[in-house]
């Protein structure tokens, strides 16, 4: 693996940044949009326990986030 071209830091205003937490704020933003709109058509009155599907969802888009969006 070519670890060249992953960044190891991200610099915005002279603050350095891993890229982990950005696909984290991505995932988590990702997993409550998807929340809003299970609510809106009332589909999580199928759902067993919502918090924890909530941060099954969380987790999973936050591994997509990493995958694609942010080279981790």
């Amino acid at each position: 693996m070519n670890y060249a071209n992953i960044p190891m830091e991200i610099a915005i205003g002279g603050i350095y940044f891993p890229p982990v937490m950005f696909a984290i704020i991505i995932g988590v933003t990702l997993a409550e949009i998807t929340g809003r709109l299970l609510n809106r058509f009332d589909l999580t009155r199928f759902i067993w326990h919502p918090p924890l599907f909530f941060i099954a969802m969380a987790v999973i888009f936050t591994r997509i986030a990493g995958l694609y969006l942010i080279p981790i």
